[in-house]
């Protein structure tokens, strides 16, 4: 008999698989002895009582059956980790090590941190807080070696066969400055040195008399010492079993750079090189920083990343003249270390499901029971040989981006955001409650610098089919939002073929090619390059887009390219943003892209949709009311059924109307095409709603909804040469509105109209 709270938890190695292909589905589970698996295709996501409800089918599997209830750790902490099979860093005989910090939260934290360090009474007669710089120090055993911040204190520690030693200097380090750190080994004196030395560069811009900006040293006398450990050697935290695995702990907070380990003490010469692990450089030909770590020493103690530390970020040595990592990589020698990154459980897998021939492409599920615990793994499946006419792009970006939002607990102003008290559900607080699980990428680490990783591979609370967002005083959003499509489409009796934001990354125009309509989901706001170019090669070579959204296209995202389940997000200096990383670490190191909005780098989605972010409120949503271009015979389709003086969308479940959330307008000066129809505007919106911050060039009053022309959400058709067209609405709460009334509603047949004059061949300009 089970005690206490029953939760399970899961993810599934990536997001999407064509049939042939598999999925492994990685479990685990509180208080719970046993659970019941099966697959379920995903209907319709809304469990309120306006609209279909929550619907789901249930699908016959190989995988479905009962499965022992296992509970595993999800230890965040990210870390390098250098296999050294030869054991030659077990033998600190006359060594040097040399290494570059730059902490951002030295002292620690002792309570919210995720577990990432342990408070222990250790064997050297003081309970501390460290964190690990570097080495493979053993707690369990008491082995091996490790230079760490005790409390903020350079330090040093090893064994003598018996028990720990310790050598610390007296000065914590401040944060956010660099300094060099340094241990010399010298078994024939019988002493151990440490040092360390502030540098000065173009961020230390602190004077020599500065307090805490001395250099400081100490030794010690030293007989036996047992530097070999069964712990594998790590930078930037140290390693802890648990079971079969080896999970870290004492996790660093901030940028190491510059290390180097010689053999043979202030004589050592180059051949005495042990390591040098150099962080700027690539082992790839295009220059990007993924997970391994170049060792330029003879021994190539290659190394590699886990959980995702930030590369391509400034070290000691920049000059603070150019910020492309490729360009410059020896200022680039550095990486960011988070004590709650975490883009990998690791947890083994439960079962792996083989997606069947015969399996129809859509959004379904690994649906996980037990007595009282309920939990879904939504994936989706590809179309496989034979294609239908019409493509939904699903925003796995944005779901990545938003995965497990904290920001009614966590952000100040989440009440200004939302002109009101978040709601919050139980499975808010359930978030709350495992914060290991790790955060979006809207909000910060411990140190306060901004989450840019979001991944697959860890349990996503938001990604639920009945989530409700804390931002909605009822609704929907993200995958949920995005099923209100997928019913819609099947009321209509409309097949489609599900394709995401990797595929369309990975793929390109090829993948869109063999389609008459593409339609997106409700917020395709993360999108890459490669993906803008190849939907705009879609509608110029004759394909339909249909826009279902709002602040979609917005800004700037990039896949791993050997692992397309890890998602980077940086944020730049420009525009609406919860957070922003410096200058010099705004690049992508997945892509060498430039962070930031594509209307700041030429690609406005304005020029591929017709509209572009324009405000954002979560009061109340409301109606569209028709304009004058939709009284034009090329538009005379879209309006079949609907009359002349007719509000549109004076409903839904989301706000109480089509047309809100976050809204879309058009604007010719940032390139809505000539020839585009504006048919339809928002009406009345509130002081809630406010302008966008990249149309805001100075701190001025008059940009709420009742004093600002530019507050609003305007729906767009535009037929294009060459047969191509797209019909955009500039809304989130858009999709919420289709299933009004059994579907019996304007919103509903508008985007039917339209939907079906689309998937005719004739150009949209002719009037058929």
């Amino acid at each position: 008999m089970t005690h206490g709270t029953q939760q399970i938890f899961g993810y599934s190695d990536r997001f999407a698989a064509r049939p042939g292909q598999s999925l492994s589905f990685h479990i685990s589970c509180e208080n719970v002895d046993s659970y019941k698996a099966s697959i379920v295709r995903l209907r319709h996501g809304f469990t309120g009582e306006a609209g279909p409800g929550f619907l789901e089918a249930e699908i016959p599997s190989d995988i479905e059956g009962n499965y022992p209830g296992r509970r595993y750790t999800c230890q965040p902490g990210s870390y390098v980790e250098v296999p050294d099979e030869k054991g030659i860093l077990d033998s600190l005989e006359e060594l040097s090590i040399e290494i570059d910090i730059f902490p951002t939260l030295p002292q620690g934290m002792r309570s919210g941190n995720f577990g990432a360090y342990h408070v222990t009474q250790n064997s050297f007669g003081s309970t501390s807080v460290f964190q690990a710089l570097l080495g493979n120090w053993s707690a369990a055993t008491q082995e091996g070696y490790a230079l760490i911040l005790d409390e903020g204190r350079p330090a040093f520690i090893w064994s003598d066969g018996i028990k720990a030693c310790r050598l610390c200097l007296d000065s914590p380090v401040q944060a956010h400055q660099w300094y060099r750190l340094a241990v010399r080994i010298s078994t024939s004196k019988g002493t151990i040195y440490l040092e360390q030395n502030p540098i000065r560069n173009i961020m230390n811009r602190c004077s020599d008399q500065a307090t805490g900006f001395q250099a400081e040293s100490t030794s010690v006398e030293i007989s036996e010492q047992r530097f070999g450990s069964a712990s594998p050697f790590r930078i930037g935290g140290l390693a802890r079993r648990d079971g079969d695995r080896w999970l870290p702990t004492n996790t660093f907070n901030g940028k190491i750079g510059g290390i180097t380990i010689k053999r043979g003490g202030s004589d050592a010469t180059p051949q005495d090189l042990v390591a040098a692990w150099h962080f700027g450089r690539s082992v790839r030909t295009d220059g990007l920083l993924l997970r391994e770590v170049i060792d330029e020493s003879p021994n190539m103690l290659h190394g590699r990343c886990y959980n995702a530390p930030t590369r391509g970020v400034t070290g000691s040595n920049f000059a603070g003249l150019t910020d492309d990592f490729r360009l410059v990589p020896d200022e680039y020698d550095a990486i960011h270390f988070h004590d709650d990154d975490i883009t990998d459980a690791q947890w083994p897998a439960a079962f792996t499901f083989e997606v069947p021939g015969d399996l129809s492409s859509g959004v379904y599920a690994a649906k996980l029971t037990s007595e009282h615990a309920e939990y879904y793994i939504p994936f989706f499946v590809r179309a496989g040989e034979k294609k239908a006419q019409i493509a939904v792009l699903f925003s796995t970006a944005t779901y990545l981006a938003y995965g497990n939002d904290r920001i009614a607990f966590e952000a100040n102003g989440a009440e200004i955001i939302v002109s009101r008290t978040p709601i919050i559900d139980r499975g808010d607080l359930v978030l709350q409650d495992h914060p290991e699980f790790g955060r979006s990428c809207y909000e910060i680490h411990n140190d306060g610098t901004g989450v840019v990783f979001g991944s697959v591979r860890r349990p996503i609370l938001t990604l639920q089919p009945k989530h409700r967002a804390w931002f909605q005083a009822e609704g929907v959003w993200g995958l949920p939002a995005d099923l209100c499509i997928v019913h819609w489409l099947e009321m209509m009796d409309l097949g489609f073929d599900a394709i995401t934001d990797e595929d369309l990354d990975r793929e390109g125009y090829g993948l869109l090619q063999d389609y008459k309509v593409l339609i997106t989901g409700s917020h395709p706001e993360y999108v890459t390059r490669n993906e803008i170019g190849a939907i705009d090669e879609f509608t110029s070579r004759g394909g339909r887009l249909m826009y279902l959204g709002g602040n979609g296209f917005f800004a700037t995202v990039s896949f791993d390219p050997e692992e397309p389940s890890l998602m980077e997000l940086r944020r730049s200096d420009g525009g609406t943003r919860p957070h922003q990383s410096p200058y010099g670490d705004q690049r992508h190191t997945t892509s060498g892209e430039i962070a930031g909005l594509w209307r700041n780098k030429g690609l406005p989605p304005q020029r591929l949709v017709g509209v572009g972010f324009a405000a954002q409120g979560f009061d109340k949503c409301t109606h569209y009311e028709r304009l004058e271009d939709s009284h034009n015979p090329i538009a005379r389709f879209v309006f079949e059924g609907i009359g002349a003086d007719e509000q549109i969308g004076a409903f839904g479940i989301m706000g109480g109307g089509a047309a809100g959330a976050e809204i879309d307008c058009y604007q010719p000066v940032l390139g809505s095409p000539p020839g585009t129809l504006v048919i339809a505007t928002s009406g009345p919106l509130s002081d809630a709603y406010l302008l966008a911050a990249e149309e805001v060039y100075e701190s001025i009053p008059g940009i709420g909804g009742t004093e600002q022309p530019s507050v609003r959400s305007d729906i767009v058709l535009c037929p294009l040469h060459g047969g191509g067209a797209f019909f955009s609405v500039g809304s989130i709460a858009f999709t919420a509105s289709l299933s009004h009334n059994g579907y019996d509603n304007n919103v509903a047949r508008m985007t039917g109209n339209v939907l079906h004059r689309f998937l005719r061949p004739e150009p949209i300009d002719v009037i058929v």
